[in-house]
């Protein structure tokens, strides 16, 4: 998963909708230089807009952004602050365990260079990055904490929604296995000789130069999602065998099956604790936008008015 799609979801799922409202300059104080937002008394400053627009790709250049998506941001900051109060009015915090996960789930698949050209990319540095990041995570930590003795599903919620989804639950027949692009047949014929005397796949490809796909953790394929051709050849093989090379459009294939299981349905019973934490989640999202939104309603925020209209500064207080 890229490092930026996750605030890129948040900003269309809390900010976008805030897009109606008017700006306010304070009238109490002139807004220091750099301040496009006080909340509450608590100033954001250009250096936050920056490295949160940095953080969802959108650059760093608030010029280039239009009124309606400068404002989004500034928005998207706000109700961040808000949360952030509450979860240190509440001594709620963000284990460094918990940030360290969530960066090894964002960075998986990606090599160092590949993660380190799209922060590049992004203009942002790791530091900057792994700041913001903590925040999003204490942010959906705190929402959480929050709201989850208020999340309930019921039996009948359950029920309905089996009924409603059938189709979802209906599992095609799949195969475990696990595959290596290689480049040609003589490497093909080496990794073959190598895995039939018993070596992992994932030690052998790498000391051959052979990318695995998902790290060369077995996948579990599904029918219609490869080339027909590689298809009928994977799904032919039984668990514990070896075949390539392969040939797809894609290029040359050594796979081996690991286990396979027919196709099947599941029944009520059998969906019940996935379709749980679906609508769980469901609900708690519809909740903790409420939530925010009453913090939003409540809160004092101003805004640097010029600067959300044209992205520049003007004279502190104007």
């Amino acid at each position: 998963m890229s490092p930026r799609l996750r605030p890129l979801v948040r900003l269309l799922a809390w900010g976008l909708v805030t897009l109606g409202l008017v700006l306010v300059v304070s009238c109490q104080k002139p807004p220091a230089p750099s301040e496009v937002a006080n909340v509450d008394g608590q100033a954001l400053l250009v250096e936050d807009f920056l490295a949160q627009t940095a953080f969802m790709g959108l650059g760093k250049d608030p010029q280039a952004l239009s009124p309606d998506l400068r404002q989004a941001v500034l928005e998207t900051l706000v109700r961040r602050r808000l949360v952030l109060a509450q979860a240190e009015a509440k001594g709620i915090r963000l284990e460094r365990e918990e940030l360290d996960r969530e960066e090894a789930s964002l960075r998986r698949g990606l090599s160092e260079e590949a993660f380190e050209l799209t922060l590049i990319a992004q203009g942002i540095d790791y530091d900057e990055w792994r700041r913001v990041l903590s925040q999003e995570l204490l942010m959906q930590k705190t929402l959480d904490l929050l709201l989850a003795s208020q999340v309930q599903v019921t039996p009948d919620e359950v029920r309905t929604y089996y009924q409603d989804h059938a189709e979802e639950f209906s599992r095609p027949e799949q195969v475990l296995a696990q595959h290596a692009m290689v480049p040609d047949k003589e490497t093909a014929r080496k990794l073959l000789q190598r895995l039939g005397q018993g070596e992992d796949m994932a030690a052998a490809a790498a000391e051959l130069g052979v990318t695995l796909p998902d790290e060369g953790e077995p996948t579990w394929l599904s029918r219609g999602h490869m080339p027909e051709a590689l298809e009928d050849k994977v799904f032919a093989l039984e668990p514990g065998r070896l075949a390539g090379p392969l040939s797809s459009p894609y290029g040359l294939h050594v796979v081996r099956v690991l286990a396979r299981r027919a196709a099947s349905k599941l029944d009520l019973a059998q969906a019940a604790e996935e379709i749980q934490r679906r609508l769980a989640s469901d609900k708690k999202e519809q909740m903790a936008a409420l939530l925010i939104d009453q913090m939003r309603a409540k809160a004092k925020v101003t805004f640097n008015a010029e600067f959300a209209a044209s992205g520049k500064f003007g004279t502190p207080g104007s």
